[in-house]
């Protein structure tokens, strides 16, 4: 569904002289509050300190700019505006030795993943520990060697094996190289923290011509999923989001709005994520090596990932001039790194969990489980709940249930330890507290 945006209004209207003054009494009194100086908030807002100023000894301003000095001001943090981070990652490895994988590049033992018989990108079978997945190809297709792919929550869960072994992303992607790792697909993720980033506003520069990029197609959308070019939507719904380039191409950049309960309801708590939204460079073959190699050499997050951004897109405001001379939008310009701290690389480790499943039996399953207990409670039966406890089990789910009920001290280094060293450990404990 294609969006239709409205632009703000660009000049003062609705407002009495009286009211005009309170409001403009009230931006200096929060400014205060907040112990801003007028350079501060300025940086933060994209404006000369002149201009705040004239705003609060009661000048006029746009509609669009007053709304924007609310937003900044109602939800100022000290933390840092954007956070980055790594939030896909696909690498095929030139071999079907699978297990030299596991050890050598994940250091992970097999004994806790769970296998299935099929697997996408023509693989056969996979290997997966929550969302870390290994894909493993068939004697006759020797060639495509073994294929890791770490999706978001993949991601953030390989983060905490990362630093359970005291390790970064770097000597992962270094370990990955030295193991002739070909990377498939590498995604880069800005976080935006205090709303930095209008993706409706943005949508209405590119109608208005306001955009100077290389890339050609464009494509905003309302209350869609985040598309990816294997076919597969993630689970969460976002709200407004905006494509640059061509989805089929190795480089192209998603924006869209995560916390959309923030959005549809302005009274409530922000998430527990904290992101209103997200710039995504999505990388695939030479392009997401030349990116990772990029990280590997300088090891300067802000240098790769703005540089890409910077090279293909910008956003100006209209003048009576030359297109080329326009000047670029103030927030734009802050967003890439003018006036802001310069961005590090960032983890947000999350454990194993079951979201997905959960989410699935919630809507699924768990309506009709109701129906039949509450059949089962007319006729005074427990039918139901002896059909679940006396349910058959397979080894998939044994070893679903293994991965899920591992225990942080059961990691050693990132290394999920053998049963036996396990009960061992809980022997010394125990023959240590008797003592």
């Amino acid at each position: 569904m294609q969006i239709t945006l409205t632009r703000h209004d660009s000049a003062w209207s609705g407002q009495t002289g009286g009211q005009l003054k309170h409001w403009s009494d009230s931006v200096r009194k929060r400014r205060l509050t907040l112990k801003l100086t007028q350079l501060q908030l300025c940086k933060r807002l994209g404006i000369t300190e002149r201009h705040l100023s004239r705003i609060e000894n009661g000048s006029p301003c746009s509609g669009g700019l007053q709304m924007h000095i609310d937003k900044v001001l109602n939800n100022w943090t000290d933390k840092p505006e954007l956070h980055v981070l790594i939030d896909y990652v696909r690498i095929r490895f030139p071999t079907q030795a699978v297990s030299s994988i596991m050890l050598d590049v994940l250091h992970l033992s097999t004994d806790h993943l769970l296998t299935e018989p099929r697997a996408p990108f023509g693989y056969e079978t996979t290997l997966s520990l929550g969302e870390i997945k290994l894909y493993t190809s068939s004697p006759q297709q020797p060639k495509l060697g073994t294929l890791l792919e770490l999706r978001g929550q993949g991601c953030r869960q390989f983060e905490s094996l990362l630093l359970g072994r005291g390790e970064t992303w770097y000597d992962f992607l270094a370990t990955c190289m030295e193991a002739h790792g070909v990377m498939k697909r590498f995604d880069l993720a800005v976080n935006d923290m205090v709303d930095m980033l209008d993706i409706p506003a943005l949508i209405q520069k590119i109608r208005n011509n306001e955009c100077i990029t290389v890339m050609r197609q464009f494509e905003g959308i309302t209350s869609g999923r985040i598309y990816h070019e294997d076919g597969e939507d993630d689970d969460d719904e976002t709200g407004t989001t905006l494509y640059i380039g061509s989805k089929k191409s190795d480089l192209y950049f998603c924006l869209y709005e995560k916390d959309v309960e923030q959005r549809k309801h302005p009274r409530k708590s922000r998430s527990a994520s904290g992101v209103y939204n997200r710039f995504e460079i999505r990388l695939s073959n030479d392009r997401a090596t030349k990116a990772a190699e990029d990280l590997l050499n300088y090891r300067d997050e802000e240098r790769t990932i703005f540089g890409i951004i910077k090279r293909y897109l910008r956003f100006v405001d209209a003048r009576p001039t030359d297109r080329l001379k326009w000047p670029v939008n103030k927030t734009w310009e802050r967003f890439v790194g003018q006036g802001r701290e310069p961005l590090r690389l960032t983890m947000a480790p999350q454990p194993l969990d079951l979201n997905r499943t959960r989410a699935w039996i919630d809507k699924q399953v768990a309506p009709m489980q109701r129906v039949l207990h509450e059949i089962d409670g007319y006729w005074g039966n427990q039918q139901t709940m002896n059909a679940i406890r006396n349910a058959p089990l397979t080894e998939k789910h044994e070893k679903m249930i293994a991965q899920y009920t591992t225990e942080s001290d059961q990691l050693q280094n990132g290394l999920f330890e053998s049963e036996p060293e396990c009960e061992q450990s809980k022997k010394d404990d125990h023959a240590d507290q008797s003592m």
